[in-house]
């Protein structure tokens, strides 16, 4: 197990020594980034120019990180939507779920994804799990290959608690679809300061 570097500040006090730490995490970061299909980016890509609405869900930390995917689809411009929200409209034939969930096997978002299915919606699933019960409702599959954490037996895989480094992987995934959406839509910096909220 990783063991971060210490170093003595006092003679009766020592500290922790952060730069190692993160470079230990972007790291890893980097590894799950540089594995994605590039086919399942392409699907995803062109369903939410598609799509006539977007929808998205996730649990825990995966739902912050789709929340805030759906404010940055908002900002250039795309009709974006939280599940449960109160102004969440239906979904519909035409419209996307974008579902996030490392263990795909979230019982609320399976069967949010089994919803949309019934209704006619395309749905994507990002996931850590690409065989995982979430992924049978699912058209696209975008798997990011995230390894378990690493235990005294095992030297490979995240130093980080949980799904922490799959939640890490999905942002920077989802705000790289954000940065090619805007280059693609060619959305102003003005145009989306417009759109940003204003009751803050």
């Amino acid at each position: 197990m990783f063991v971060p570097k210490i170093m003595k500040l006092h003679k009766n006090t020592t500290t922790l020594v952060i730069k190692p730490t993160t470079k230990i995490i972007l790291n890893e970061i980097h590894s799950v980034l540089d594995k994605i299909n590039e086919q399942s980016f392409a699907q995803l890509f062109s369903s939410i120019l598609d799509a006539k609405n977007i929808f998205v869900t996730g649990q825990g930390r995966s739902g912050l990180v789709s929340r805030t995917f759906a404010m940055r689809l908002t900002h250039i411009g795309l009709n974006a939507y939280c599940v449960g929200d109160a102004t969440t409209p239906n979904i519909d034939k035409g419209d996307l779920l974008i579902a996030c969930s490392s263990s795909g096997n979230t019982h609320i978002t399976c069967y949010i994804a089994e919803l949309a299915k019934k209704s006619f919606a395309t749905v994507a699933a990002i996931t850590s799990q690409k065989n995982s019960p979430l992924t049978e409702y699912a058209d696209i599959i975008v798997d990011l290959p995230v390894q378990e954490i690493r235990t005294h037996n095992k030297i490979n895989g995240s130093i980080q608690f949980r799904s922490t480094l799959f939640e890490q992987a999905c942002l920077v995934y989802l705000d790289g679809v954000i940065h090619l959406l805007v280059t693609e839509l060619r959305s102003s910096e003005q145009e989306m300061n417009r759109r940003h909220s204003n009751l803050e």
